[in-house]
């Protein structure tokens, strides 16, 4: 979870209300997700595979049967709509086929035949990259020992993480506020952050959420309550499938915690950058002064 103190000011005469996130958050601090609930593989790793044309992601189940063992795999850079195998060799078992979606990824997964004798094997993806280039790589390879057990691979991915990344001093940018109805009223944006998923074997998805503080005044006390900042977040980017966002809240009834963003289970993972509108309404009775308070962004895995 990441903690950004945020900070409102009222001004005499207009009372207008200022909202600005103070203090900084270091981009090398990174909040895992609890992947408690997920499947644990343990995936054995040496030096990655030469790179080739296209991105190749692939994972394998280190120490599970031959018979069940599913193999994961992910793949960018091809052409739009063109044809994909993934083969085992060393002798030839098509595992996976099919075509690449509009922007040239593909992902798809298989079992392994049961019938693998012991030995060394690799898995071999053909298809079309996407400038029209007929290719054949190499994308792992691994060793079936004598109980019928996956007893070692090289492959070109591990199972990932999922991070929540905020950059380096992160401020809050804001526009001249104005008077609406006759209350202060700032608008602005929190500023980009980022969900990165690499969990290309899991896919659990994940929730974001936001929780906020109440305002306080440390000089007298004086309170304005969390619901006067109205929050909306909002999708920059995305290289994944499934991200969706959340009802923004509405300032002077706004409810925390509240979610921001959710990423379904079994979607294409990749990174979300988002960001989140904000609107704070200033109440016309409370006193001039500087009211702090503390805004909670919180990455779980589903």
């Amino acid at each position: 979870m990441f903690q950004l103190p945020i900070r409102s000011t009222l001004i005499t005469g207009a009372l207008v209300a200022l909202l600005a996130l103070v203090g900084t958050v270091s981009i090398s601090s990174v909040a895992q997700a609890d992947d408690s609930g997920g499947v644990a593989l343990t995936v054995s790793v040496a030096d990655k595979l030469p790179n080739g044309p296209v991105e190749i992601h692939c994972v394998l189940p280190v120490g599970s049967r031959v018979d069940s063992a599913p193999v994961y795999v992910t793949i960018r850079g091809l052409k739009p709509f063109s044809h994909v195998e993934v083969w085992v060799h060393s002798t030839p078992f098509l595992l996976i086929s099919g075509n690449a979606d509009a922007a040239g990824d593909f992902a798809g997964s298989g079992t392994l035949p049961p019938d693998l004798e012991a030995g060394g094997h690799t898995i071999e993806v053909i298809g079309t990259t996407a400038a029209d280039d007929p290719f054949s790589q190499v994308a792992a390879s691994f060793a079936v020992t004598d109980a019928g057990t996956i007893g070692s691979a090289t492959t070109s991915d591990t199972n990932g993480v999922l991070s929540l990344v905020v950059p380096a001093a992160a401020v809050a940018a804001f526009n001249a506020p104005v008077l609406v109805s006759n209350r202060s009223t700032t608008t602005g944006v929190l500023g980009s952050f980022a969900v990165s998923d690499s969990r290309v074997l899991t896919q659990e998805g994940w929730i974001l959420s936001a929780d906020v503080a109440d305002f306080v005044n440390a000089a007298d006390g004086s309170v304005i309550g969390a619901s006067q900042l109205g929050l909306a977040p909002q999708l920059v980017s995305t290289d994944a499938t499934g991200v969706s966002l959340v009802t923004a809240q509405t300032a002077g009834s706004a409810t925390y915690p509240m979610n921001l963003a959710v990423a379904a289970p079994a979607q294409t993972v990749g990174t979300t950058v988002l960001n989140a509108g904000l609107t704070f309404v200033a109440p016309p009775e409370k006193s001039v002064g500087t009211y702090r308070s503390t805004l909670s962004l919180t990455l779980v895995s589903q």
